[in-house]
């Protein structure tokens, strides 16, 4: 991807091109950290996300054991 220049605002903040971003897979949240005199930006997975795919995932073990249970009723009523 070759180099770019870019500003430092007043206050500090510079704007990372799309580019850049999306090859370097920027995200909402990154840890920041100076390494032998370079800038180091490394993602951090965000919380939020991951907590979202945890309930999903329940959310269809439910879901699953819901069915199966509705089948199982089922069965037992047939044996009546």
């Amino acid at each position: 991807m070759g180099e770019t220049a870019v500003r430092v605002d007043e206050k500090g903040r510079l704007v990372i091109p799309s580019k850049i971003r999306r090859a370097a897979g920027v995200k909402k949240v990154m840890t920041v950290r100076v390494e032998r005199g370079s800038i180091v930006l490394t993602p951090v997975a965000d919380p939020l996300e991951s907590l979202g795919k945890v309930v999903v995932k329940g959310t269809k073990d439910v879901e699953v054991e819901i069915r199966r249970l509705r089948r199982v009723a089922q069965r037992e009523l047939s044996k009546q």
